[in-house]
Order: C-alpha cells, then sequence, then structure tokens
C-alpha cells in the first residue's frame, strides 16, 4: 500500500505535515456569534484544554488527549455563524472527533438557549 503524504491546512492558515483525509465538519446556526463561541469554549475545555484563540481570524485551538482540535467561526453571513470543526490527531485526520465536538456544540447551544 503506497501512503501520499503531504502538507494539510488548518483553520489557522497554518499548513501542518499530515496524510490527506475528511478531517472537518462545517454546521450553520441561526445564532449569534458570541454565543455559539461560549458554547464551543465550553465544549473544548470540558472535554481537553484550550490553548489558543486567535481573535483575528475567529479561531480557537485546543488539545483532546493526543488530537489537535480546531474550532473555526465565521459570522460573515447576516444571522448565521458557521462552525467548522477539524481534528488532527499526529497526521492522521480523526473525523470522529470532529463530529463528536460538533454535535457537543450543537447540544452546549440547545442547554445555553
Amino acid at each position: 500500500m503506497f501512503w501520499a503524504a503531504g502538507c494539510v491546512s488548518t483553520p489557522k492558515d497554518d499548513l501542518v505535515f499530515g496524510l490527506p483525509g475528511k478531517d472537518k465538519i462545517v454546521s450553520r446556526y441561526e445564532l449569534p456569534y458570541d454565543k455559539v463561541k461560549a458554547a464551543a469554549i465550553t465544549v473544548l475545555k470540558r472535554n481537553g484544554t484550550l490553548v489558543g484563540d486567535d481573535l483575528v481570524r475567529k479561531v480557537l485551538e485546543a488539545r483532546i488527549d493526543t488530537a489537535k482540535v480546531y474550532v473555526a467561526l465565521d459570522d460573515s453571513e447576516p444571522k448565521i455563524t458557521k462552525v467548522t470543526v477539524q481534528v488532527r490527531r499526529g497526521a492522521v485526520a480523526d473525523i470522529d472527533l470532529s463530529s463528536e465536538v460538533d454535535k457537543q456544540i450543537y447540544g452546549q447551544l440547545l442547554v445555553n438557549h
């Protein structure tokens, strides 16, 4: 079997070494940016350690076990906040954890709303 390694972009516009693969889940919520960001921070802190909050690019970064988790928030559409969850475990995509974090953010929004 042949594996093609290369670089993968993160929501922070960084390039990291990694195997290409599906590692992002995108959701849209009809809620204000601040509420969605607060829910995402709560979920990331509950599951791991929040290690970054890029206010310019609107990207949260966390560590959950050995995985790097990025949550990008986009409020460029009126009344809609887009959330992109990307998880990389070493050089490998972790779509299962991306999906789990995305579901937990949705659940937290239901609790906070």
